[in-house]
């Protein structure tokens, strides 16, 4: 080899090694922050690792385990897991949180499937909890069955959530304004720099409100959000409205933009046991209801029910925020915490929320959801106006 080709060869390979290093800088650069610190009156430059918190989520309709779905379960060999069994656990895994509408007292109360049908004097059995806690981390409380066995079942029902690990929001009364909004623990990852990511619970502001036909909430119901919305990310999620309607009514329309002005980031409706249509407020979603998950009733003029599921994935990137939302977190999954006055001595302005939207599609052909395929998963969307009120929504919180 001549020294004009050896010269040549550990030029290039200077220019390799100089190049790589210039990638590895600028890629160490964008995944981290650079702060600028004296150490013995000399000056020098530390790296800090950039962290980002992130939590996905997904709010589906009505649960319901009793009447026909109860007496399938029984009759399968897969006995309390058999409303589950049709949902997969990959699709769970890739979701940090499920949240739903529980549309029963969860009591021991023997309610016969005659008065369940004929009085539509709702019960779910607790033997079933120890499955729905495998995919539900949150349940609302706040619509028009909670109360079917009185204030002991539906206290007799928070114990029993509370019991098989699932936290609750909600009244059956909304003039019980203490009981509106409830500071849940969701889980959420924590990436910093080229470090393994780790599970971390923040706070999050879910607000219940049962409004059963129209009743029109209040001022003072409405304000409870304010509070929270200065310092976490609230969500919505009303009951209200007439039962089989595809579209909202004017009565649900005014009274779901009130929420979204008065704090509300999202609002995501149920009780009309059929898919209604969504909208885009002032950047905000309102999705007016996301039909039936798991019940025995079918979608008005299907054989099946079909639904839709409200996928949300937040990223907060402020450092306090970050360090505040997962001090305080795993306080909030305790009913009735302190969460709300403690991270308002933490921070005094709620974070930038970036935000993006996803609409997952279900169906239940035999007692039990399932993904829907494809072409139904269009007629859902379709009938929720979905990319339509989507695409114009707001990135950020």
């Amino acid at each position: 080899m001549s020294k004009k080709t050896i010269s040549l060869f550990f030029g290039v390979s200077l220019l390799i090694v100089i190049a790589s290093a210039i990638l590895v800088f600028f890629e160490v650069k964008h995944q981290n922050a650079n702060k600028v610190v004296k150490v013995n009156n000399v000056t020098k430059t530390v790296i800090i690792p950039k962290e980002s918190l992130t939590s996905s989520m997904t709010f589906v309709g009505e649960v319901f385990w009793g009447r026909e779905i109860q007496i399938k379960s029984l009759e399968s060999p897969l006995k309390y897991a058999f409303p589950f069994s049709g949902l997969f656990e990959p699709l769970h895994d890739s979701i940090d949180n499920w949240v739903g509408d529980m549309e029963c007292p969860v009591t021991y109360e023997d309610v016969p499937y005659e008065i369940q049908v004929d009085d539509l004097r709702l019960n779910c059995r607790p033997e079933f909890l120890s499955e729905a806690a495998k995919w539900f981390n949150v349940l609302s409380l706040a619509n028009n069955h909670s109360l079917d066995n009185g204030q002991s079942g539906l206290d007799e029902t928070r114990v029993n959530l509370q019991k098989a690990g699932i936290q609750y929001f909600g009244d059956y009364n909304v003039s019980n304004i203490d009981n509106i909004c409830e500071v849940v623990g969701m889980n959420a990852e924590l990436s910093t720099g080229n470090s393994p990511v780790k599970k971390v619970i923040i706070p999050v502001a879910m607000c219940g409100y049962m409004l059963v036909v129209d009743q029109e909430p209040t001022e003072a119901e409405l304000a409870v959000m304010s509070q929270y919305a200065k310092v976490m990310p609230v969500i919505a999620m009303p009951h209200m409205g007439v039962e089989y309607r595809p579209t909202a009514e004017p009565e649900k329309v005014q009274a779901y933009r009130s929420m979204i002005d008065n704090g509300a980031d999202v609002v995501i409706g149920a009780h009309p046991h059929v898919i209604q249509n969504s909208e885009n407020y002032k950047g905000r979603l309102i999705q007016y209801s996301v039909g039936n998950f798991l019940f025995d009733q079918q979608s008005l003029g299907l054989n099946e029910i079909v639904s839709l599921g409200v996928e949300l994935k937040l990223t907060i990137n402020d450092p306090a925020a970050i360090a505040a939302y997962t001090k305080i977190g795993p306080q909030c999954l305790a009913f009735k915490d302190n969460c709300l006055a403690e991270l308002q001595g933490l921070i005094n302005k709620r974070p930038i929320i970036n935000v993006q939207y996803a609409a997952l599609c279900f169906t239940e052909p035999n007692y039990y959801p399932v993904v829907a395929d494809n072409n139904t998963c269009s007629l859902i969307k379709s009938q929720a106006n979905w990319d339509s009120a989507v695409s114009q929504l707001s990135s950020t919180w």
